[in-house]
């Protein structure tokens, strides 16, 4: 049943109905007795078959999106902001997609390190801007428990959680590299034992 219910909702399903309605439009034009049924039958399974899914991206997201959302919210915003704003919002940008995106596969598909990636370029970034160009300039909170704090100071906080969060993902990817790089020394150690070639990959810190 669940199987049943995903592929009504497909790209394929919906291909083929466009195709089938066609097919019944030439069928009720010229009428042809029965063979009308498998005219549309036949309209339907051709417009299945030409339709193609889009291919699932393993980090549940496809990572070009991600890229594309945050650099289009920061082109929209550049300008409407303050400096110390805008400054934060290069190094969240800088951070994801030169440290990030293009090392995602050391990640483990399905990780909340993965999660937080996406949410932040398409949902926490976007709202905590939003919710601030919604505001007056130099708006000052008269909320009971926050009087006196400005929206530009709660902003500046909220993006100073999001870029820790997100250097913190890409010390993951760095650590995740790092292991591989430990592991492809040890591996070259185990191939060229130190006896035949005079060197040893050791640990050791630079004199």
């Amino acid at each position: 049943m669940a199987k049943l219910a995903s592929y009504l909702t497909s790209r394929r399903h919906l291909g083929g109905l466009v195709l089938a309605l066609l097919g019944a439009g030439l069928a009720l034009a010229d009428p042809v007795g029965p063979q009308g049924a498998w005219l549309i039958v036949g309209f339907y399974l051709l417009g299945a078959m030409a339709t193609h899914e889009p291919a699932q991206s393993r980090f549940g997201f496809e990572p070009r999106r991600v890229h594309r959302r945050l650099s289009e919210k920061l082109a929209g915003v550049s300008g409407r902001v303050p400096p110390e704003v805008m400054v934060r919002l290069r190094r969240i940008e800088l951070t994801i997609q030169s440290e990030i995106l293009p090392r995602l596969e050391v990640l483990p598909p399905g990780s909340h390190e993965l999660y937080l990636v996406e949410r932040t370029a398409s949902a926490y970034l976007p709202a905590a801007l939003d919710a601030y160009l919604c505001l007056p300039p130099n708006y000052v909170s008269p909320l009971p428990g926050t009087e006196g704090r400005s929206a530009l100071s709660v902003l500046v906080e909220e993006l100073d959680v999001l870029d820790a969060g997100m250097r913190s993902v890409a010390a993951s990817v760095h650590r995740a590299d790092m292991t591989r790089l430990l592991v492809h020394k040890h591996f070259l150690n185990e191939r060229f034992p130190h006896e035949q070639t005079g060197v040893l990959l050791a640990d050791r810190r630079p004199e």
